[in-house]
């Protein structure tokens, strides 16, 4: 006979095991399609799903860091690296005739910006008609990416523009005297710490900052100016970070309609030349993150796919043991 200690031990172990199976069966489905205008077709990796005439939408609904989006769960998707391939992915397929990129972030760093901002142009050079449908917002370096568009279409009441650069850090330096906190540093040249958070910048290190954050800058204005085609004179008190509605970017010439993404839809097919209802897709990889995980690790055999790689904490080690500095496009 199972007493009751014993009983509670095994229903709290059969629940355990219903929850890790629960997950991994979602995990394993294949994404519901979406009923309505937009058809969920195919991975990345195999285009040929693709019909002809189709429109491929990107969502760029995160900040944008350096990152391939993956988590365990397929909980988030998102990241440069994850954008770019699906971007890529689109190059060559004579069925793709353009790609919308659907944009609500406020930006994030400058390089993993430049990296998405980059593949939009390489994609543009190859003949696909790009452009925007902005959300709630598309600031910083959501909008450098996006000025590398052939068109921008925004709400009237999207937040556009924040065009500069940043980067912060705490001085906690008086609050560690008060605590009697102090720090034993031993380091190769004298900025190497700069911007730690145990001590006062100098003003050597500041005007090295100034000059990093000057040159970010001026390559984010330099791609506005180019990509809106805007003088640098009209452009420059425009772009000293603040923002605006969509119908005032409108009128500064930053987007190029007011209009919401049923309308970027039609615009687009427009332009790419389409007759009739386009194919509206999004471009997505179907493969779940957590059985990307269980096929890498060699627990699940799955062939003819392109595993991605799984980020662990002890990848970030290095980073962890000095100053980090971001330079942000926030």
């Amino acid at each position: 006979m199972i007493d009751e200690k014993t009983g509670a031990k095994i229903l709290a172990g059969l629940l355990v095991i219903s929850i890790i199976t629960g997950i991994v069966l979602l995990a394993l489905l294949p994404p519901a399609a979406n009923k309505g205008k937009m058809e969920k077709t195919g991975e990345f990796i195999n285009n040929s799903a693709y019909p002809a005439d189709s429109i491929a939408v990107l969502n760029i609904f995160t900040p944008i860091t350096y990152s391939d989006g993956n988590d365990y769960f397929g909980m988030s998707r998102g990241g440069a690296i994850y954008w770019v391939d699906l971007l890529k992915s689109a190059e060559d397929n004579p069925n793709i005739k353009a790609v919308i990129l659907r944009i609500d972030s406020p930006g994030g760093t400058v390089a993993a910006t430049q990296e998405v901002y980059n593949e939009v142009k390489r994609l543009r050079a190859k003949g696909k008609i790009v452009t925007v449908s902005m959300g709630d917002i598309a600031a910083s370096g959501a909008y450098y990416i996006s000025s590398a568009a052939d068109y921008i279409v925004a709400n009237p009441g999207s937040i556009v523009g924040s065009i500069g650069v940043i980067t912060a850090g705490l001085d906690l330096s008086e609050l560690f005297k008060k605590v009697g906190i102090g720090y034993n540093v031993i380091k190769s040249g004298k900025n190497k710490d700069m911007m730690s958070g145990y001590r006062k910048m100098t003003d050597e290190e500041r005007d090295i900052l100034t000059g990093l954050i000057m040159d970010a800058y001026s390559q984010f204005f330099q791609a506005v100016s180019s990509g809106r085609h805007i003088s640098a004179g009209d452009l420059q008190p425009l772009a000293d970070g603040r923002i605006f509605t969509g119908r005032q970017a409108l009128k500064n010439k930053l987007i190029d309609e007011i209009g919401d993404f049923e309308d970027t839809v039609k615009i687009t097919a427009k332009m790419a030349k389409i007759n009739g209802n386009p194919n509206v897709v999004e471009l997505r990889s179907e493969v779940n993150n957590l059985f990307k995980l269980l096929t890498s690790s060699g627990i699940m055999p799955f062939k003819n796919e392109k595993v991605a790689l799984i980020k662990t904490p002890l990848d970030d080690l290095d980073a962890s043991m000095s100053p980090v500095y971001y330079l942000y496009a926030y």
